[in-house]
């Protein structure tokens, strides 16, 4: 315990040694110390004084707009600007320099601001490079205005004509619609109508009158001479045949009597002969009478059937057709055109006057509260382009160099750096007196 104590108090002592060593150094030294840091301090003042004074120049822009809507958005006007001014990017260059554009960004205050600064070798150059940039600023976004103002101007101008087309064609052009209603479409109609009446009842009512005048006529006077002529004529016929066929069979008869009591074979022959003479007559008579038959039953099974379903079909088909037809032209046809006649009257005359004191009335109300919408978009309250807000802030005094603070500093720096340099002058004189003594 002792022994540490001891230790810190030795160590205690070395260090009031050594800053006192190192105090008598500095005043060993002060002369150095004073004249370097002169020195330096000199050459400082002397740079400052050498360096071209730089004079800086600010606006704030605040980005145009037309009606709501921003020309450009401030972000993107920032950008275009630096790399048009190449505010980030300076290239090096052997010419002198006299002014430049030092930052573009938008203001973190001002919505829709920019703030532009500029720094040359006076302020009048310094003004001169804002300007510049606030110009071009104007000009790249003046056509885009100008092309608003163009395009508002032409819809100014199609909605008059718009509204002269309403009084000068369509007020006109409904007018003339009316008259053609009045007098072409409802006499149209009347004339269907009277033509439906005259001409197609009329001649479905003769087609009626000749169905029942001449068709069923004749297909009566067909029944008629089917039964009282054709039915009695086969029935004749039959009945002749008939009694033809005894005959022939008498006379048959007769000659087989005759043939077995023939005692002569050439009266035998004849008789043979005549036989089969008469077997041929009555052959052809059963014929006969079998044709006439079926005849009569084709008469009585399909002919006569044929013509009364035929009367029939014509009384209960085709003149209920004919009748159906003409009840479909009064029912149906001269009713719609009735109502269309009506509905022309009432309706679309009606319609169209509404269009003329209504809707289009209404119509030019519209159109010219469009022309005020657009007469007021185009005013100065509505469009606006990027423009500097107050003055260009200039100072009077150069922002570069900042000549006090170089010669405070230099002055720092220099007393520094000659404290040290004594130091280490010391160090290596003290070594090599070590070495000497060794």
């Amino acid at each position: 315990m002792m022994q540490q104590s001891q230790f810190v108090t030795n160590s205690i002592q070395e260090d009031e040694i050594d800053l006192r060593e190192l105090f008598k150094i500095l005043v060993r030294y002060k002369i150095f110390i004073a004249v370097f840091t002169i020195l330096v301090t000199l050459g400082a003042i002397v740079y400052a004084l050498s360096k071209t004074p730089i004079y800086e120049v600010k606006s704030n822009v605040q980005v145009g707009y037309i009606e709501e809507n921003l020309i450009v958005e401030p972000e993107t006007l920032v950008k275009t600007l630096n790399l048009v001014f190449n505010v980030e990017d300076k290239l090096s260059s052997d010419n002198e320099f006299v002014s430049e554009v030092t930052t573009i960004s938008a203001n973190k205050n001002l919505k829709n601001f920019i703030e532009i600064k500029t720094e040359a070798i006076s302020n009048e150059e310094a003004l001169k490079k804002n300007r510049e940039v606030v110009d071009f600023i104007k000009n790249s976004y003046q056509p885009k205005i100008e092309q608003y103002l163009t395009e508002a101007k032409n819809s100014i101008e199609n909605t008059k004509r718009a509204i002269k087309n309403i009084d000068d064609f369509e007020i006109k052009n409904i007018k003339e619609q009316i008259i053609i209603l009045k007098k072409h479409g409802i006499v149209k109609i009347e004339e269907e109508i009277k033509r439906l009446k005259e001409q197609d009842i009329k001649k479905l009512q003769q087609q009626i009158h000749l169905l029942k005048s001449q068709k069923i006529v004749k297909i009566d006077e067909e029944i008629g001479f089917s039964k009282d002529f054709k039915l009695k004529t086969i029935e004749a016929k039959i009945d002749f045949h008939t009694k033809k066929l005894e005959e022939y069979t008498q006379s048959v008869n007769k000659l087989y009597s005759d043939i077995r009591n023939a005692q002569e074979a050439t009266a035998s022959t004849i008789a043979s002969i005549q036989m089969v003479n008469y077997q041929n007559l009555i052959l052809n008579s059963q014929n006969k009478i079998e044709d006439l038959k079926v005849e009569k039953e084709v008469i009585l099974a399909q002919t006569i059937p044929n013509l009364e379903r035929e009367k029939e079909n014509i009384t209960n088909v085709s003149i209920r057709d004919l009748e159906l037809q003409i009840e479909n032209i009064k029912n149906i046809k001269i009713a719609e055109l009735q109502r269309e006649k009506e509905n022309i009257s009432n309706e679309s005359i009606r319609k169209l006057q509404h269009q003329i004191n209504v809707e289009l009335v209404s119509k030019k109300i519209k159109l010219n509260e469009q022309i005020d919408r657009l007469n007021y978009s185009i005013t100065k309250q509505n469009i606006r382009n990027n423009e500097v807000v107050g003055d260009f802030i200039v100072k009077d005094y150069p922002v570069k160099p900042k000549r006090k603070l170089i010669v405070v500093v230099a002055f720092v720096s220099g007393l520094v750096l000659s404290i040290f340099m004594v130091f280490l002058l010391n160090f290596f004189r003290d070594e090599k007196a070590k070495e000497l003594s060794a």
